[in-house]
């Protein structure tokens, strides 16, 4: 992430990374990627807020331009240099903004000694004077706070959003701590059991999943192949566990982590991205 060039309308990012929250910024010496620093802003009716300023160079498929920010205990900055690395890897590996809303979940906590294992990008406590970047009276990019969740509050949040999961701890402020054990029981986030089978065609040999159904004590998946009297064989299916399955097709994990009984979802590739299908 280093020898990022200039672009039309870059200088809006770092006035407004510059004048948010009407506070000055402190800067931090180390910087993320080598090319990314790091800034401290102190607002007077919030939390301590760090922020980006350079994510908005590294180039994306899309077009889009974000900056990143992180609501931190004062004990606690270090997290959001390691959120901030996870998160500007992935712009700069895959060229994509952090989705809004959806969170990105790993299979163990990425912070040491605590509960932390999911990334979701939100708009922030403060509005749009602050998520959007402006120029000229045209938004030419976004800011995107990143909240750090433990796995059963990120399960929550895919169903609930953001402000779903903000009411069921009682505040954002609640919300900051990466030493917590997590406002939500594993009983009230709803999601898969890892010891699902998944009942596939044997097509799925050769070719992706285009299909896949949450049924109430496994998943179904079809490539879209299958004719009618394919679907009419039982030997033309097998049984995987869920580990293998997400090990050959890895892009459906989101779906499998959120999806409820009797749903299905459309894959058209191997983005991640689905549809869901009625």
């Amino acid at each position: 992430m280093t020898d990022l060039p200039l672009r039309p309308g870059d200088d809006a990012f770092p006035r407004h990374v510059f004048n948010a929250l009407g506070t000055p910024p402190v800067p931090f010496e180390e910087r993320i990627g080598g090319a990314i620093q790091v800034v401290e802003k102190r607002p007077k009716n919030g939390p301590i807020t760090l922020m980006t300023s350079g994510a908005s160079r590294l180039a994306t498929d899309s077009g889009e331009r974000v900056e990143l920010a992180i609501e931190v205990l004062p004990d606690q900055v270090g997290a959001a240099f390691v959120a901030f690395s996870i998160v500007c890897d992935d712009i700069a590996q895959n060229r994509r903004v952090p989705p809004l809303e959806v969170p990105w979940r790993n299979d163990v906590p990425f912070l040491n000694g605590t509960r932390i294992s999911a990334i979701m990008a939100t708009g922030s406590r403060w509005g749009t004077r602050f998520d959007d970047v402006r120029e000229r009276r045209r938004t030419v990019g976004h800011v995107r706070t990143l909240r750090l969740l433990t796995d059963d509050e990120a399960r929550f949040a895919a169903h609930a959003g953001w402000d779903g999961l903000a009411t069921r701890a009682g505040s954002i402020d609640d919300l900051l701590d990466v030493t917590r054990t997590g406002v939500v029981s594993p009983e009230d986030a709803p999601g898969y059991r890892p010891d699902a089978p998944v009942i596939v065609s044997r097509l799925h040999e050769l070719h992706p999943p285009r299909w896949l159904t949450a049924a109430p004590r496994e998943f179904r998946s079809v490539t879209g192949l299958e004719s009618p009297e394919y679907m009419d064989d039982a030997a033309n299916f097998e049984i995987w566990s869920l580990a293998t399955y997400v090990s050959r097709f890895p892009w459906v994990e989101n779906f499998l982590r959120i999806a409820e009984t009797g749903q299905t979802a459309k894959f058209t590739d191997a983005s991640g991205d689905f549809a869901y299908d009625d």
